[in-house]
């Protein structure tokens, strides 16, 4: 009897440890990524171009979480049957948001299908009638645990402290991503601000850059615009103190080089921290 329950003791402690092992792999990821999907606070954005309207949400009345589309071209007077952009039968798809330039739409969301939960943008160049495949934005690979302790492990879903967000901007031929994400292989889950961009209207994307590098404090609540060659970012810092400081960035290239960080609460003239790049 005594060996009977040993054994089972054995194969539980097998089979949590297992299971932690999977959720902290998930944890892992790359800097423009998140710990895992998160199905709450569903919002559908707009984005508009003229008499061209474009809506998009995230939802489960199929069974699945799936983002939707609809677009009007008579300033909303009239919409088109809603379509599925993400179609991810195995995955969760959450998060999206959408931005218009001329002709082109663009819709970014995160899906989960993979196992990891990976951010995608999906281009429409004729103002939302069909869309290309979509873009994978996040790279997973060689994602390795550094810290294999039962606490690490343990300290998972104490990870996400607040939803991953997933933004972008359009001006022209340029496109912007911006995210909350940690580094790969970082044993906490302190999210920096990261933005992607793309030159050739959504094809291809340079690198993550790290915008807020605040290492230590949780960055989140961003935002971003983007217009005649400049790109606005704001974010709040979650200080070690408790407060919160509202922060902005601003390229005037395009996203190619960002200013200093300016803090938006202080009433003094002088608010930059710092002189930074994208180097």
């Amino acid at each position: 009897m005594k060996s009977k329950s040993k054994g089972a003791f054995i194969i539980s402690i097998f089979l949590l440890t297992a299971l932690l092992t999977i959720a902290y792999q998930v944890q892992t990821s790359n800097g423009f990524s998140w710990p895992h999907i998160d199905r709450s606070d569903g919002k559908a954005p707009i984005a508009v171009s003229g008499d061209n309207v474009y809506v998009t949400w995230w939802g489960n009345s199929s069974g699945n979480y799936e983002v939707m589309f609809k677009e009007s071209d008579d300033g909303g007077q009239t919409f088109s049957d809603k379509i599925s952009l993400s179609n991810s039968i195995n995955g969760t798809s959450v998060e999206a948001d959408i931005a218009t330039s001329g002709d082109n739409v663009y819709v970014t969301f995160a899906d989960n299908k993979t196992g990891f939960a990976d951010a995608y943008i999906i281009t429409s160049n004729d103002n939302g009638k069909t869309f290309n495949p979509a873009v994978l934005l996040t790279d997973n690979t060689n994602s390795t645990i550094t810290n294999k302790t039962y606490m690490a492990q343990m300290n998972y879903d104490k990870a996400k402290i607040a939803p991953y967000e997933l933004k972008v901007a359009a001006d022209g031929d340029n496109v912007y991503v911006l995210a909350t994400g940690a580094n790969k292989n970082s044993t906490t889950y302190e999210p920096d601000v990261f933005l992607k961009v793309s030159n050739d209207s959504g094809k291809t994307f340079g690198k993550d850059i790290n915008l807020s590098q605040s290492q230590g404090i949780i960055s989140d609540r961003i935002h971003i615009k983007a217009l005649d060659g400049k790109v606005y970012v704001t974010w709040w810092d979650r200080n070690l103190d408790g407060s919160d400081t509202p922060l902005m960035k601003i390229s005037d290239n395009g996203g190619q080089t960002f200013g200093d960080k300016i803090i938006l609460s202080s009433n003094s003239s002088d608010t930059n921290i710092g002189s930074t790049s994208n180097s």
